[in-house]
């Protein structure tokens, strides 16, 4: 369990000084994780691209720039954390299907490793912005392999009828452009199949597919540096990571020895166990056949619970007193939806007492919002056996208010 790497005293000595609702991530978990994936990969040699929006904390985030890890952003504010945080241009990949004209010009003017196109409309939007900009753009195409990796809806990516990649036909078509293009540079070619994925079954099989086709390219004239695997290894609520060594060996089992340079976009794996959201009781009541803890995080803090159905393991601050219960545990947010966890066992806490979101930091802060116009939460990392330091500030009042006009 995730709970010996956050120890009550600590937790209570950051719920103290930095109030609830609280964001706590642990730098040995992320450490660890990181560790996990390099072990693993160790035979491939990829190009590991921290995926910013599961967390794009610059503490976090500056903990894989320092172990020479790259980044992959969706946006250009999610570009201008990565650079803040440390990550070199020349590592960092730029994906999403809805980039605009200032942004793919900020990520050429930024020196990145290329660009991840997901339309030809888009990729005609490239090289208009590097035509204005007198240089050659480096990009990649995000291809729909058309695989199911058998996760939720809303993270299953890699399927025909998503909003994301092309189909391999198309795709061919947009090389070939591209190949004959005074300001475009094909370098790669990009799948990401979705989020949460334990067997790497799916991987293999659009591995297999992207092989085959960037080898007929390769017949056609069009050579590709990269092939960049994505990400969406799972990590189950409540635990650790699961060894990625079969992702490795499906991996290299279709790239190894082709001289492509591998790329791989671990995010929720490595944040998510490394994170918790710290909370407090603030009433108990009874409802119908329920049993309610109104803590004082809600929905706008993790809205994970409501929009996947996702379940986050809730645990008692230190030992708890008296028959264990049945609880469900909601926020005070004006929404039925409004809630972190259903049918929890615990023993019953009084009025004031924390618990521990676990599981929360990937898509947590990352996600939280200020509906109802609740101020967003503070973060604070473990930096050690005893100590921790506060890296985000709790929002205030004022910072509800303040860009408005």
């Amino acid at each position: 369990m995730l709970a010996k790497y956050f120890k009550p005293s600590l937790l209570k000595e950051i719920a103290e000084a930095a109030g609830t609702p609280v964001y706590v991530y642990s730098k040995a978990v992320f450490l660890k994780q990181i560790a996990s994936y390099e072990k693993a990969f160790r035979g491939v040699d990829p190009l590991f691209c921290y995926a910013m929006k599961a967390n794009s904390s610059r503490a976090l985030c500056a903990l894989a720039a320092g172990g020479g890890w790259g980044a992959d952003v969706v946006s250009g504010g999610e570009l201008y954390r990565a650079l803040k945080a440390g990550f070199e241009p020349g590592k960092i990949i730029f994906s999403g299907v809805g980039k605009d004209q200032a942004e793919l010009e900020y990520a050429l003017r930024s020196g990145i490793l290329f660009i991840n196109a997901e339309s030809f409309e888009e990729v005609l939007g490239l090289e208009r912005a590097a035509a204005r900009l007198k240089l050659k753009a480096p990009v990649s195409l995000r291809i729909n392999p058309d695989v199911d990796p058998h996760t939720h809806k809303y993270i299953t990516t890699g399927k025909l009828g998503s909003k994301f990649g092309v189909t391999f036909e198309e795709a061919e078509k947009i090389y070939r452009y591209a190949a004959e293009s005074e300001h475009l540079n094909p370098v790669g070619a990009h799948f990401h199949i979705g989020s949460q994925v334990y067997s790497a079954g799916p991987y293999a099989l659009a591995a297999r597919r992207l092989a085959a086709f960037m080898l007929k390219l390769a017949a056609r004239g069009v050579g590709l540096k990269y092939a960049d695997v994505g990400g969406g290894w799972g990590a189950r609520e409540g635990a650790e990571m699961p060894d990625p060594a079969p992702l490795a060996a499906a991996v290299d089992g279709v790239f190894g020895g082709t001289g492509l340079k591998v790329i791989l976009e671990p995010g929720r794996s490595v944040a998510a166990p490394s994170g918790l959201l710290l909370t407090r009781v603030v009433y108990r009541k009874r409802g119908g056949r329920k049993n309610f803890l109104i803590a004082d995080a809600a929905m706008n803090d993790l809205i994970r619970p409501a929009l996947y159905g996702s379940r986050h393991p809730v645990a008692l601050v230190g030992p708890g007193r008296g028959a264990e219960k049945v609880y469900d545990i909601v926020g005070p947010v004006c929404e039925s939806g409004d809630f972190l966890a259903e049918g929890v066992r615990l023993r019953e806490p009084e009025a004031g007492r924390l618990l521990a979101v676990y599981s929360a930091g990937a898509y947590g802060f990352s996600m939280s919002s200020q509906y109802n116009s609740r101020p967003r939460a503070a973060e604070a990392l473990i930096t050690g056996a005893r100590s921790w330091r506060l890296i985000r500030r709790r929002e205030t009042y004022k910072d509800l208010v303040a860009a408005e006009l």
